[in-house]
């Protein structure tokens, strides 16, 4: 697919099946939660995985907790048996995950990913903070999102 291809429908990336036929080549899913694990916002990319989000989601809080108590910052975890990368970002009292196949570049996805998570922050500032955990709520931040996945496929030239 070539840039202009889906340059020209930026705003309708969700709808964009070649975007999203690539996309699914890389990613495999993305989730915001709380640093409880409470999850405001999930999308998957692909049906190759029958991975049950709110149980990840709930392992991921419980080792962000240990690990900034104990070890340090955990960033990336590699589950072998499913072949599934994780990468994750704490920040603003969330944690994004972004789950994808270990074979992706990894130049620069933390500047991406830290993005959406700011982006996610800024955008739902007031729900944050009063405690809104409606999914319908977050599910505005798509179109924002795979603009930025988007930009991060083209950055790694597989558009």
């Amino acid at each position: 697919m070539d840039k202009s291809t889906c340059s020209s429908s930026m705003t309708n990336l969700s709808e964009n099946s070649k975007f999203h036929k690539i996309l699914k080549k890389y990613i495999i899913g993305i989730f915001i939660a709380r640093e409880g694990g409470d999850i405001l916002y999930s999308k998957s990319f692909t049906d190759d995985f029958d991975i049950k989000i709110p149980l990840m989601s709930n392992f991921i809080a419980a080792l962000n907790v240990f690990g900034e108590e104990n070890v340090g910052k955990i960033q990336r975890i590699l589950i072998e048996g499913l072949n599934i990368e994780m990468n994750i970002v704490a920040k603003h009292g969330l944690i994004l995950t972004m789950m994808f196949r270990p074979n992706i570049i990894k130049d620069h996805i933390s500047t991406f990913y830290e993005t959406g998570l700011d982006l996610f922050y800024t955008k739902f500032h007031d729900q944050i903070l009063h405690n809104r955990s409606n999914k319908s709520i977050y599910e505005s931040i798509e179109p924002d999102l795979n603009t930025l996945l988007y930009k991060y496929l083209v950055h790694i030239k597989a558009i």
